[in-house]
């Protein structure tokens, strides 16, 4: 394999050279009224709306090795069989040289050889269709007029996923292929997978129109007769051979696999010549939309829409638009920046590597999705967390199936309840980031019912006495809907959390956390990593309300059951852990059908308090009970679980045992010390760096599986949960390190990360952050990712040090000094509805740690700074502009 790199233009977009040497790489293409697909260099991948309308057949990524069913355009040039995909056998032995360009989810790929080149451009229009579009260039490069025959043969899969391994024949009886002028549809007559037996109207069509041509020769509907017997898409009979057909416009063919190909005359193509061939997939509810489609192929109207995208994109996209160190740093952020966009439309299935789910978000991921957000549309988020509250139970649990509408959450019918001991503590992080960057703390005001269905005390009993509704409302004895305050929703599940504790005081892990492998310690497991979470958040809950109470609101009122998660008058430091489990189940008991529909009235400094008395109770304990040590005391740092049989999972003796995330979210709730920090460094570095990759495992080898921690175990080492080089907590490893202000430590985490990833001979992944790098080094589960959104953050907070306190700004610069570019480093930001660009200006190149603030003005007028940071306020800022940061010595 021969060496190359990425090269980042300045506009995030970037070219490789020589692509098709690596395996397995992909590129989403969707809009936001939901297309979703995924596509490769060589043009496979599928196209698809959700599970039960996919164009093209699905794929995982194992079937990217045998890409046949691809977007096929084929060209017999003086008789010898191409395609863009690069799979014919006259391509094997006769390489292409072949480079990729990809921009803000568009797709450009050159193919090039001796006599000619191709360019095929891909992208999915930004306009309220399930459209993708290509537009293919064939160029001569030869000195003489080269014969070419153009065959467009793309199979048209148009069914659910389900039927690929359920009645994949029996559904092929089903399909009506109609032929239209330049398009070929398949309407299917009926859909049957686990929704039962329906009428179908939804359409399937490929169109095409060549710039050479004034119509189609042949049109070949039918996939196997495009093939030929005993032929296959390597080398189809239709484009080795002059097979004719006599179908025409008006033909419908029923009973048979469909096919999108239409066969054009050999021309002659003169040298330096072009031949533009426009090809459209598209998805529509009914027919008739789609007919409208062969008049809509014209290259004007291709680049128009290309354009729009380009714009639209740019537009979306621009508060992930940074100037940060090198172009190639700079580019691979704006390229994370679509991942966030990504998952909300795909979910967390539809690529190669997803091939699981049915495009639905887990409710961790609408938490983590949201924060991302935050930074480009607040009005958004506001909505969508205020919906997202609808799926809190009242026993501080969670709804598990989450609609594909804003705030529709479902019962789990099949009863495979299960409950993640972390859900309750991902809703607090994301809206007290949205408070602070807003100053929207009145958002904890807002009303929202509970989700109702069978399960109570956290799910372990079914309440008998309950029917299930179309809209799962908790309601009162008075059979009144309740809405309750989203600051009661949040205490609910953190009091609830905290109550809900094993033999050793910590968080009952239940049947996992964030990290879904830990799911086999339901008995007797813990979460102390999640602790640490819920701990930090009562912290900031205090701060919230104690800003509350400078305003005035000295009063609360909650529903009358929160009364039995108060330890108004008690000493809670002294309550046992079967204590906080009885006064736990106390409270399910009072709520597990209907509620009083009562309120109770509840002081500011009286819920300060007991509030004040938890969080020092967990903070101690934590501190003095979870903080383990090497014999020498060289090594230190915090357990964070315990197995099923109640034993503490890491050690630092042999054989040592250690987890990441032990380790993070310690220091993100700010129980650590900077001692410990310092020993916690020092220790993941011993324990979980890898030289290799330049970043760290997820934990460290466990040894054997004893079938007491979870399935993670049974996965090989260094693979998903088990070890891997996990992105999601390296980044929140990062974070966490610059917060605590260890800025140089948190940030080589980030710059040795990107170095790797943007290293495609070892990553062997297009830019953006995966899932996990395997122990091979390769990028595995790309784009759809929490880790995206955290990568964003830490950009912004941590590095360019953009915080926020209540809608204030406090611009607080932590960069590094190759970290500015030509004495630069900007960033565009969003400040109460105006788009502000801050830029740093370092010109004696100064490290962090020595510079100070010298000047700070917004559009040019000067702005009070100290001398590590600058304040700004909505009355300061009110309209779009610019911001000038001037560096110097301290």
């Amino acid at each position: 394999m021969q060496k190359t790199s990425i090269l980042f233009h300045e506009d995030g977009s970037y070219t490789i050279p020589r692509i098709t040497q690596f395996s397995n790489l992909y590129f989403p293409l969707f809009n936001y009224y939901g297309m979703k697909s995924a596509i490769t260099p060589t043009l496979h991948g599928d196209i698809k709306i959700d599970q039960n309308h996919f164009g093209m057949i699905p794929v995982s990524q194992e079937d990217l090795k045998n890409p046949l069913n691809a977007r096929n355009i084929f060209f017999r040039v003086n008789g010898e069989c191409w395609n863009v995909t690069g799979l014919t056998p006259y391509q094997k032995y006769h390489l292409d040289d072949v480079t990729l360009e990809n921009g803000l989810l568009y797709q450009k790929v050159l193919r090039k050889n001796d006599l000619f080149q191709v360019e095929i451009t891909s992208f999915v229009p930004t306009n309220d269709s399930f459209t993708e579009l290509h537009k293919v260039i064939f160029k001569n490069l030869s000195k003489s007029s080269l014969k070419v025959k153009t065959v467009v043969g793309i199979p048209i899969y148009g069914r659910s996923a389900d039927n690929l391994r359920d009645h994949r024949h029996v559904t092929s009886l089903l399909n009506r292929i109609h032929i239209v002028k330049d398009g070929i549809i398949n309407v299917p007559s009926l859909s049957f997978d686990e929704r039962g037996h329906q009428k179908n109207t939804y359409a399937y069509g490929v169109f095409a129109k060549s710039s050479l041509h004034t119509k189609v020769e042949h049109y070949w509907p039918i996939l196997h007769e495009f093939i030929g017997e005993g032929q296959d898409l390597f080398y189809p009979e239709v484009v080795s051979s002059n097979k004719s057909n006599t179908y025409q416009v008006g033909d419908v063919l029923e009973g048979y696999e469909a096919m999108g190909g239409f066969e054009y005359n050999e021309v002659k193509i003169p040298n330096n010549s072009v031949l533009e061939l426009i090809v459209s997939f598209e998805i529509h509810s009914d027919i008739q939309p789609l007919l409208k489609s062969q008049v809509d192929l014209s290259t004007n109207l291709f680049d128009s829409l290309l354009e729009e995208n380009k714009a639209f994109w740019k537009k979306d996209l621009i508060t992930s638009d940074f100037t940060i160190g090198s172009v190639d740093f700079s580019g691979w952020l704006r390229q994370v920046g679509i991942q966030p966009l990504a998952r909300r439309i795909y979910g967390n299935s539809f690529l190669p590597h997803h091939d699981y789910g049915k495009g639905g978000r887990g409710w961790r991921d609408l938490w983590q999705d949201s924060l991302e957000l935050v930074l480009k549309n607040p009005k958004e988020v506001k909505d969508n967390i205020i919906s997202y509250f609808k799926g809190v139970r009242i026993d501080g649990t969670n709804a598990t199936i989450i609609g594909s509408k804003k705030g529709e959450f479902k019962a789990d019918r099949n009863q495979i309840v299960r409950v993640w001991s972390d859900h309750g503590a991902w809703p607090f992080l994301t809206l007290d980031f949205y408070i602070n960057r807003t100053g929207d703390i009145d958002i904890l005001l807002e009303k929202q019912g509970y989700f109702k269905d069978k399960f109570t005390h956290y799910t372990k009993r079914v309440d008998t006495n309950y029917k299930e509704k179309i809209n799962n409302d908790l309601l009162t004895v008075e059979n009144q809907v309740y809405l309750g305050s989203i600051i009661e929703h949040v205490l609910i599940e953190t009091l609830t959390a905290f109550y809900n504790v094993g033999e050793h005081g910590n968080i009952r892990i239940e049947d996992a956390d964030w990290n879904d492998g830990f799911d086999m310690a339901g008995s007797q497991g813990e979460s102390v990593s999640f602790t640490h979470m819920y701990v930090g958040n009562i912290k900031k809950i205090i701060s919230v309300l104690e800003e509350f109470l400078k305003n005035g609101v000295d009063t609360w009122s909650f529903l009358e059951e929160f009364q039995y998660l108060l330890d108004i008058n008690e000493d809670v430091s002294k309550l046992s852990p079967v204590q906080k489990q009885d006064k736990l189940n106390f409270y399910f008991d009072h709520v597990s059908h209907k509620i009083s529909g009562k309120k109770i009235s509840l002081s500011t400094k009286a819920l300060i308090n007991d509030l004040r008395n938890k969080y020092l109770s967990m903070e101690s304990h934590l501190n003095s009970q979870e903080w383990i040590t090497s014999k020498n005391n060289e090594f230190g740092c915090y357990n964070g679980y315990y197995d099923n049989e109640g034993v503490r999972v890491e050690s630092l003796d042999e054989p040592s045992r250690m987890t990441l995330t032990g380790q993070v979210f310690p220091m993100m709730a700010h129980i650590a010390s900077h001692k410990q920090i310092e020993q916690i460094i020092h220790t993941v570095n011993h324990y979980l760096y890898s030289d290799k990759v330049k970043s760290y495992h997820l934990n460290s080898r466990f040894g054997k599986n004893k079938m007491n921690i979870g399935r993670f175990m049974g996965f090989a080492y260094g693979h998903k949960e088990n070890g891997a080089f996990f992105s999601h907590m390296t980044i929140m490893y990062a974070y966490s390190l610059i917060e605590n202000g260890y800025v140089k430590a948190g940030e080589k985490v980030i710059d040795d990360l990107v170095d790797y990833l943007l290293d495609i001979n070892k990553s062997k992944i297009l830019p953006g952050i995966p899932e996990y790098i395997d122990p091979e080094g390769r990028g595995m589960y790309h784009f759809l990712t929490g880790s995206a959104s955290w990568v964003i953050i830490t950009v912004v907070e941590q590095m360019f040090g953009i915080k926020s306190i209540y809608g204030d700004f406090i611009i607080q610069p932590q960069l590094a000094s190759h970290h500015f570019r030509n004495d630069i480093a900007k960033i565009n930001v969003l400040f109460h509805g105006h788009i502000i660009s801050i830029t740093y200006i370092n010109p004696k190149q100064i490290d962090y740690g020595k510079y100070k603030i010298t000047k700070a003005s917004f559009n040019q007028k000067n702005l009070d700074f100290e001398d590590d940071y600058c304040k700004i306020t909505p009355t300061l800022i009110g309209q779009n502009g610019e911001i000038h940061i001037t560096l110097g010595e301290k």
